[in-house]
């Protein structure tokens, strides 16, 4: 008999991920039940397992790509144009996602099969040894944590879109399902509440991690993730307070030429963090490839050649920016930022730590103008820049931060968020470039739908505002 596939709960396949050092993209088949044999039995068991999380949370359809390119593409408004055949970019694009979105489908399905990995190492902490029982519970929290806002993020109305205690955003699923019989059909959580489930699970990992560098999550990682959400809510205070942490904790320095923090190479090849990198899916040969690289870079650097940035683009940068030396030109324009088909995808670098302390310093309670500042001209004078001439003020440093975010961080996933954030508006161009259609920030166009596979298999879950 031919069974469903459910990704809501993702079943887990806990052996597959385990006996394969978890170095190894999966496409991950949902068995009828985890066998007795193949059960979580030891401590090391459940740390094997724990590693199966970082493989499932790095695979292309979440942070191995294509959860920033999705919401990049979104969002864009003219940067960049598309050339290409995969009909989920060109729907991206458009803003008219359909519900059969495979690349939207891919972000939901992986990010509940990496929740459910992460639920099995938390219902098996009781076999971890002593050594490693709170690093063990909080790099699967910081995983859970993560996944769930950016889950959130973008399957719901953001934040500061009408009320978080009342507005739909995904299940909270804090069980692990191994079998057929256990599959779980529950609705959706508020906003309000992932949000603050992600902050507990977040909060938890914080306290259990140690501060040491390492490719796997420690407390400063946490502490960004939570920066992230506090400058969501506008919750100040608490974001400058976790971006310090991060920034103080002495494990992160800038790399002194902005190109060098993207580290390509002639030929492909694996690459270590580096001094920058706060977080980041690791990619070797082994594991697949860099997703961003599928769909930014050109054929000569193992991309498909069919996103090409735009002028608009590039009259953003202020003359002797050596962050607009980051494209090159391969018939059309490029950026380089991903020409290494196995580079490390960096899910969290310290600029954007600077950039988020600079905006909570300047609109806080009591605003730090000079702090705020201060940090802001960190990532300028990295970037060959002189120091900010903006006045103090709150509004004026707000707009600093948008712009040099624009210049710093574009095509790593940031744009969708902070276009929300900052309540401005994205558009569609016709082939002349010229505008089609004006979205505003908190237009049902800019949420993903919830994939229509997942309804069909569980029919409690509703449909986004302008989908069916």
């Amino acid at each position: 008999m031919k069974k469903t596939k459910y990704t809501i709960i993702a079943l887990s396949t806990l052996a597959m991920l385990y006996s394969s050092g978890c170095q190894k993209q999966l496409d991950i088949k949902p068995q009828d039940s985890v066998e007795q044999d193949l059960a979580i039995k030891t401590s090391k068991d459940v740390q094997g397992v724990l590693v199966g999380a970082y493989t499932a949370a790095g695979l292309r359809g979440l942070y191995g790509g294509r959860f920033q390119s999705t919401t990049d593409f979104l969002a864009d408004d003219g940067d960049f144009s598309y050339f290409g055949t995969f009909s989920e970019y060109t729907e991206l694009a458009n803003k008219a996602i359909t519900v059969n979105n495979i690349f939207v489908e891919g972000v939901w399905d992986s990010g509940y099969n990496a929740i459910n990995v992460c639920n099995n190492v938390l219902t098996n902490l009781n076999l971890v040894d002593a050594a490693n029982k709170d690093r063990v519970e909080g790099e699967a929290k910081f995983l859970r944590g993560m996944i769930y806002f950016d889950l959130a993020r973008v399957f719901a109305k953001a934040w500061n879109d009408g009320t978080p205690a009342s507005n739909p955003a995904v299940p909270i699923i804090l069980t692990p399902t191994t079998s057929i019989p256990g599959i779980q059909k529950p609705s959706r959580n508020t906003v309000a509440e992932v949000y603050a489930q992600a902050i507990k699970d977040l909060t938890d990992a914080e306290a259990k991690l140690d501060t040491y560098k390492t490719s796997f999550a420690n407390s400063p990682d946490a502490s960004a993730v939570l920066a992230r959400i506090y400058l969501t809510q506008e919750k100040f205070e608490l974001a400058e307070q976790e971006a310090t942490k991060v920034i103080s904790s002495g494990l992160y320095s800038l790399v002194p030429v902005f190109k060098d923090e993207f580290q390509n190479y002639e030929q492909a090849t694996r690459v270590f963090n580096s001094s920058e990198d706060v977080f980041a899916i690791q990619i070797s040969p082994q594991s697949g490839f860099n997703a961003l690289n599928e769909v930014f870079a050109s054929a000569d650097f193992a991309g498909r050649g069919e996103t090409v940035i735009n002028d608009q683009h590039f009259a953003r940068y202020e003359p002797g920016d050596a962050r607009a030396d980051e494209f090159y030109n391969d018939g059309d324009n490029y950026t380089a930022k991903f020409n290494n088909k196995f580079g490390n995808v960096i899910v969290m670098r310290l600029a954007e730590m600077y950039l988020i302390r600079s905006e909570a310093r300047s609109q806080k309670t009591t605003p730090d103008f000079t702090g705020a500042k201060s940090d802001l001209n960190v990532v300028r004078n990295r970037a060959g820049l002189a120091n900010t001439t903006v006045a103090s003020g709150k509004q004026a440093l707000r707009d600093a931060v948008e712009n040099e975010r624009r210049v710093e961080l574009p095509f790593e996933g940031f744009r969708l968020f902070d276009l929300k954030r900052y309540k401005g508006s994205t558009v569609t161009t016709d082939e002349d470039g010229n505008v089609a259609d004006t979205f505003e920030w908190n237009s049902p166009k800019l949420v993903f739908p919830i994939p229509k596979r997942e309804r069909d298999a569980n029919p409690n879950l509703t449909q986004n505002e302008g989908y069916q």
